[in-house]
């Protein structure tokens, strides 16, 4: 497996732009919405590109979802392909049930509460839509989203420098986002912390699965709970779900395992950390909450006690005793590639808020991300 944490002197450079406008036409951003204003949203939104597919994934109270397909028709009208589908979509769930996922359903038949199961089912829409090779995942709750445009230019860079070298032609490619700092407002100041106060906990559990499974030493591990990540289809349709805020600790592990497996196969997996420049602001959650997340993520290591060494087990269990956590274990949910997914793009399509534009400009647009990407 190639790893490798990435900070770029640049972001922008002039002969590699040309590439930006494939990797963008066919990259499914999905976005995680829960309680944020319709204003935040918006913010968000602005700052993703005009002619990918947006999959707003909202768990808001259901009385509010015409206010924000509302907002977003108003104030968005430059998004053509933008989706909006709530996860306790009547329709959404009888997909599940169809398949035989019966465990991601509540008693009352619809789809849990939690951002696995959003991230879940904006990663079935990415892939129901056929034609995305990347899936990038952002939260809602970006308060300053201008660093989004950073965060997606480096992702481009990353995916297509892999997309075009044979000797990184992966299976399995992740990119996850580690924020330069995370700052917190105290008594009127802003305090700079570089890593999440979960984060802190998570991330360093995974030195020993790297020395173990890939004989990579003290290799630090800052992304282990990365809201904003990327991958390419592939990968996203290999890797497996799980409930709630275990959901990126799950993913990671879920990957490094399927990474391993995959080990005599040079230059198969892809591990990518990008450092960024920009710091990132959102949302702070109360400590109680904190805690929560430490808990589901420390759960699903659990998942995979038979594959992590004794050193990492015990590692986890002295950080549940000592931070006197109520551990349990998350749903798991099959990866998309196991299921029988005879339904088509229509699906989808009945959640798109724009009509398709018909205009030349988009066409000719589309004939030259195409022709770039043929050419190559």
């Amino acid at each position: 497996m190639y790893v490798d944490t990435v900070r770029f002197s640049h972001i922008l450079e002039e002969d590699r732009l040309h590439n930006v406008a494939y990797f963008l036409s066919h990259t499914a951003f999905v976005i995680s919405h829960k309680t944020e204003s319709i204003e935040t949203l918006l913010g968000v939104l602005w700052y993703l590109p005009v002619n990918s597919p947006v999959i707003v994934v909202t768990n808001c109270p259901e009385e509010n979802l015409a206010g924000i397909r509302s907002g977003i028709q108003d104030h968005l009208t430059g998004h053509k392909q933008v989706f909006l589908v709530h996860q306790k979509d009547e329709h959404v769930a009888h997909l599940f049930k169809t398949q035989g996922v019966v465990h991601i359903l509540g008693n009352d038949g619809k789809v849990l509460d939690g951002k696995g199961e959003g991230m879940y089912i904006g990663a079935l829409f990415a892939s129901l839509l056929c034609y995305p090779e990347w899936v990038v995942f952002y939260d809602a709750d970006n308060i300053v989203p201008c660093a989004l445009l950073e965060y997606t230019l480096a992702m481009g860079k990353l995916f297509q420098t892999a997309h075009l070298e044979n000797n990184m032609s992966a299976l399995l490619h992740n990119v996850r986002i580690c924020w330069s700092s995370k700052p917190s407002l105290v008594a009127g100041k802003l305090e700079e912390n570089v890593l999440g106060r979960c984060t802190r906990v998570i991330s360093p559990i995974f030195q020993g699965i790297f020395e173990h499974w890939f004989g990579v030493r003290n290799y630090a591990v800052i992304s282990s709970n990365a809201g904003e990540q990327g991958m390419t289809m592939k990968t996203a349709r290999a890797l497996r779900f799980s409930s709630g805020f275990s959901v990126e600790t799950f993913q990671l592990l879920d990957f490094l395992l399927k990474a391993a497996e995959l080990e005599d196969l040079f230059g198969s997996a892809v591990y990518q950390q990008y450092q960024s420049k920009s710091p990132h602001f959102h949302t702070k959650r109360e400590d109680e909450h904190i805690k929560k997340m430490i808990a589901v993520s420390l759960g699903s290591f659990f998942m995979f006690r038979h594959y992590i060494p004794q050193s990492v087990e015990d590692q986890v269990y002295r950080l549940i005793d000592d931070l006197h956590l109520d551990v349990t274990c998350p749903l798991v949910y099959p990866s998309l590639e196991s299921l029988d997914l005879r339904v088509n793009e229509t699906f989808v399509q009945q959640y798109r808020l724009f009509d398709e534009p018909d205009t030349g400009e988009y066409k000719i647009a589309a004939a030259y991300s195409t022709s770039w990407h043929d050419a190559q």
